[in-house]
């Protein structure tokens, strides 16, 4: 009996020293943003196929998608936003972005989709958004990538302008939920799942 009354006074000891080390990390962090945003490695070592029936071409969707991330979430203000690649010591919500590219050859359309998958930043899963865009055009060597870059561009506006109609999202943004973990939120993103299938079939 006294055994177990030690050990439940030292796992409290520890829990309160956890807190008090989480509070004195926080208070410490320097590169603390409202939004870290994630995207799988992948997204840059796998291109893409896009075809117009008598010839192909692989396009590098992650660079496009990270481009336009940058552009758009600056909306944010000053230390609204930060990529994970960069350091980032605290964020209040964690975003993953997976783009989808698709070209239909009969009309000449590009169509792109960027799906946001929203956690807390210790990896509690919030919620799905769909930013989608469609742009006319026709597949032209490089000038297909301007295009991409446009239609990228566009689906995360319009990912970005459901994040704001979100109303957990904006409490999670601007801190106004008490009691969650900051710390590290990208350390999170490297345990999320990625579709095998997706990466090896290459779409």
């Amino acid at each position: 009996m006294k055994t177990l009354i030690k050990s439940k006074l030292l796992l409290n000891a520890l829990a309160l020293l956890m807190l008090s080390l989480n509070s004195l990390s926080q208070a410490q962090a320097e590169n603390v943003v409202k939004l870290a945003v994630h995207i799988q490695s992948q997204e840059y070592l796998h291109p893409v196929r896009i075809w117009n029936f008598t010839e192909g071409l692989w396009i590098d969707q992650g660079t496009h998608v990270e481009n336009a991330a940058k552009q758009v979430y600056s909306q944010l203000g000053e230390k609204g936003y930060a990529m994970c690649d960069s350091k980032i010591d605290a964020a209040n919500l964690l975003v993953w972005l997976r783009p989808n590219l698709h070209f239909n050859p009969q009309v000449n359309t590009f169509f792109g989709k960027v799906s946001g998958y929203f956690y807390t930043a210790d990896g509690k899963p919030l919620v799905k958004l769909n930013g989608e865009a469609r742009l006319v055009g026709r597949m032209l060597g490089e000038q297909t990538n301007v295009l991409v870059a446009q239609l990228y561009q566009q689906a995360v506006q319009d990912l970005y302008q459901q994040m704001q109609k979100n109303q957990t999202l904006n409490d999670y943004l601007n801190g106004k939920i008490k009691g969650m973990v900051t710390l590290n939120p990208c350390a999170t993103a490297e345990f999320l799942p990625v579709s095998k299938f997706r990466f090896t079939s290459f779409q």
